[in-house]
């Protein structure tokens, strides 16, 4: 065939074929917070609760909490990143559980009065769980390292109970129910007693607390009543 009789072809763009997105880079990071992340969260946290309480900080490993919960101690990791924040979460929940037991108590309750001796006696029924957070506190102090966050959650259990008993303090003298008196100075009285208590109760085993909150209560009401001069 010659020349003539070839078709010629003109020449087409060739198309290139569209790339696919690239695909995210899946990172690894919290896991969801379902129930059963939730749970297992909770039961961890309640088990290193006890852990920390009974031995001490230093004495627990997290090869000592996976045994105890029956989780492994990539799953703990994976959850708390580290002892010491798992320590902090547990003095969280110790806190959290004291309030919520004086919040179900305080319920209703207008009275600056009963505010303070709810508080005294939530301090009867939340025994365990404010003796294993004062138990690991005192344990915690003794560290030569100290951290922000670890202070920061133990703290948060004094400024909210001063910050009750303030309240409470100021409405009944603004009601007329309590006689004129130092405000802070009281907080912090009522406060320290009642750390005093629960450090004697650690140390003498026979020692009753309630006897001694019972005396607390009695003293308040004599010293802080208005009519009593």
């Amino acid at each position: 065939m010659g020349t003539q009789g070839k078709r010629k072809v003109s020449a087409r763009p060739v198309r290139k074929r569209a790339s696919a997105p690239a695909r995210p880079q899946q990172r690894v990071g919290r896991p969801k917070l379902d129930v059963a992340s939730l749970d297992a969260q909770t039961h961890i946290r309640e088990t290193a609760l006890d852990l920390f309480a009974d031995r001490g900080f230093s004495a627990v490993t997290t090869k000592d909490i996976a045994q105890a919960t029956g989780y492994n101690q990539a799953l703990i990791y994976y959850y708390f990143g580290s002892k010491e924040e798992l320590f902090r979460a547990a003095v969280s929940l110790a806190v959290e559980r004291a309030f919520h037991q004086f919040q179900l108590a305080r319920d209703g309750l207008n009275c600056p009065s009963a505010i303070i001796y709810g508080w005294l006696d939530n301090h009867l029924k939340a025994y365990d769980t404010i003796a294993k957070l004062i138990t690991i506190s005192i344990d915690y102090a003794k560290a030569t390292k100290r951290n922000v966050r670890i202070d920061d959650a133990i703290r948060r259990f004094y400024e909210d109970e001063r910050e009750v008993l303030r309240a409470a303090l100021a409405d009944g003298i603004k009601s007329g129910e309590y006689r004129k008196v130092d405000v802070d100075e009281t907080a912090s009285f009522i406060s320290t007693y009642l750390d005093g208590v629960f450090a004697r109760a650690l140390i003498l085993k026979d020692f009753k607390p309630e006897k001694s909150i019972r005396e607390l209560r009695s003293f308040l009401s004599t010293h802080l009543d208005n009519k009593r001069k």
